[in-house]
């Protein structure tokens, strides 16, 4: 079980290398709201950038104002155009956050009050629309919700996070959320806390969700092919001396440093390339070939 937080622009500026030494191991951000990118919260992409630069692992979570399927749709495609510069990096689902303040507002706007079936499609909407896209889709409510609400068994395919602060949540969920009054070192106001039921990095990486690709481990095999998808993600690791790494074609992947740990050095390669192209990768300093990238489907 890891132990996590969400925030969103409530909590401000927020400095994610004293939240990495404070202990949590996740942190879910709010990316936005409504049916517009415009609508992205101000403090979204600065968390997404701390967060990874600090080793912590990261979710979203969406916002929903929507009255209709087609509404929620529109706002799928809205979360995703927000996410877009960070496919490959997200390692905890994407949530859609449909609550009683998304029935107050359909129902100001609107007049009507949503039916449980009406309220179950609307969310299954975004969820597809997520899927479809390639991220794992998941429902973010709270337990008197999926009791009175809505049908949560027209669900069950979707990852689901129950704010829940008196017990133990759905058996259902895979993520809880278990008060709001935390305190943590890296932030100036409370904090949502949450603990994390399943391994959802290992998950999303063994399906190739939001991006993901299986961890690998590669040496100086020459012979080695590595199959990755276009916008997925590697980790190599290179051990022995602390070398760079370059491409021998432009264009088919692109080479991040990680980090030197022991006699290893990490790299994060990210496949650009169409699929079919591929490339050598060197040692910067010069040298025999590593390994070759190669891209696929």
């Amino acid at each position: 079980m890891m132990n996590g937080i969400d925030v969103s622009s409530y909590q401000g500026l927020i400095n994610w290398d004293e939240v990495k030494k404070s202990g949590p191991q996740f942190a879910i951000l709010r990316a936005g709201y409504g049916n517009t990118a415009k609508q992205k919260d101000k403090w979204f992409d600065r968390n997404v950038q701390g967060m990874t630069a600090a080793g912590i692992p990261a979710g979203a979570y969406w916002f929903s104002y929507a009255a209709t399927p087609e509404e929620a749709r529109q706002e799928a495609r809205a979360c995703q155009e927000v996410l877009r510069p960070y496919w490959g990096k997200l390692e905890f689902p994407i949530y859609y956050d449909f609550e009683y303040s998304s029935d107050q507002y359909v129902k100001a706007q609107t007049g009507k009050e949503l039916s449980k079936q009406e309220r179950t499609q609307i969310i299954a909407a975004f969820l597809e629309e997520m899927e479809r896209a390639g991220y794992c889709g998941g429902l973010y409510t709270n337990r008197d919700y999926i009791q009175n609400k809505i049908l949560l068994d027209s669900l069950a395919q979707y990852e689901l996070w129950v704010a829940d602060y008196s017990r133990q949540p759905d058996p259902r969920a895979g993520l809880w959320q278990t008060g709001d009054a935390g305190v943590v070192a890296g932030i100036s106001v409370r904090v949502d806390t949450d603990k994390s039921l399943k391994d959802y990095p290992e998950i999303l990486r063994a399906e190739g969700k939001n991006g993901l690709q299986p961890k690998a481990d590669w040496t100086s095999d020459t012979t080695t092919t590595v199959s990755l998808r276009k916008c997925g993600m590697y980790t190599a690791k290179i051990t022995g001396r602390d070398i760079g790494l370059v491409a021998g074609t432009p264009g088919v992947v692109c080479l991040e440093r990680c980090r030197r740990e022991g006699d290893a050095t990490f790299w994060h390669v990210i496949g650009i390339g169409e699929p079919g192209a591929e490339t050598g990768i060197y040692p910067s300093e010069g040298g025999d070939r590593i390994f070759v990238a190669r891209i696929i489907r």
